[in-house]
């Protein structure tokens, strides 16, 4: 049986030119993730969001789910295609798919990100999702609300802060690093945050700031402490590999647009990425 592969990331094509072997690695309603033993590309159902990783199919979650695919099926990758090898064999073709480039362009002006960082606030007072949203909405949370995930993550931000305003950068990263892998789901809250804060820290042009070059050094040696699929956003996002949605932020759209955009990622993660973004833009202005 052949299918078509829609669109894909750059990023994704250049990876798939270096692989010639792997395993589906899980499999959930809309997405089927491969491996090869290193790096994970992540097949999913059409109009699902555009991540680094991503290999958008002309397929419904339900078609997909009808597959018959399951963890462990061997993978054959070739130039233009892959081909899956369960109870049957799927082939997937990405020879007339749309590319994408993910990589985030150079950084935005003061004036584009004092827009941009207004945009992101209405976006999170708006939005009714938990996890990292609770502490940036416009409305602080009580700490009765909070969830003991955001009790740890709202400490390890205030201590961050108190030492960015003290000028030890590298100990802030330190301690904003120890978000790493905190919640649960498929991608845990803390590492969508980190994903933002990289974002941000790009976007605001401090590439080479002590805090980023830190932050950026804890994380890249320590992308085993948390699952795999978080680690290879992770890993994108240290090659300033982005989501579709984080990318069209450089357009400045309005805040309804912005959370309809990030809601899409599922969950809460898109908006704990926003939160990310939002930390660096405030923190560490132009």
């Amino acid at each position: 049986m052949k299918y078509q592969i829609t669109q894909l990331s750059h990023y994704t094509e250049q990876i798939l030119r270096n692989l010639t072997s792997g395993t589906v690695h899980s499999v959930y309603r809309r997405t089927i993730n491969l491996t090869d033993g290193k790096q994970i590309l992540s097949l999913q159902a059409e109009h699902s969001p555009l991540s680094p990783i991503s290999l958008i199919l002309a397929l419904t979650a339900e078609e997909m789910g009808g597959l018959g695919i399951a963890p462990g099926d061997d993978v054959r990758f070739k130039e233009g295609s892959l081909e899956l090898r369960g109870e049957a064999s799927y082939h997937f073709t990405y020879a007339d798919a749309r590319r994408y480039d993910l990589k985030l362009p150079a950084p935005l002006d003061s004036r584009s990100l004092t827009l941009l960082i207004s945009g992101i606030r209405n976006a999170l007072a708006l939005t009714d999702t938990n996890g990292f949203a609770l502490l940036f909405g416009s409305a602080e949370a009580l700490e009765d609300d909070l969830s003991l995930m955001l009790l740890a993550a709202k400490k390890h931000l205030l201590l961050a802060d108190e030492l960015c305003r003290l000028g030890d950068y590298p100990e802030a990263a330190l301690r904003l690093s120890r978000l790493l892998g905190l919640g649960i789901g498929l991608t845990p809250s803390g590492d969508d945050f980190l994903c933002g804060v990289l974002a941000g820290l790009h976007m605001t042009g401090n590439d080479r700031h002590p805090f980023t070059q830190r932050l950026r050094s804890e994380l890249a040696n320590r992308l085993s402490d948390t699952i795999d699929l978080s680690a290879a956003f992770l890993s994108c996002a240290l090659d300033l590999q982005f989501s579709l949605a984080v990318n069209r932020l450089y357009r400045l759209p309005d805040a309804c647009e912005i959370l309809a955009s990030f809601e899409e990622i599922g969950h809460s993660s898109g908006t704990d990425t926003l939160c990310g973004i939002l930390f660096s833009l405030t923190h560490f202005p132009k």
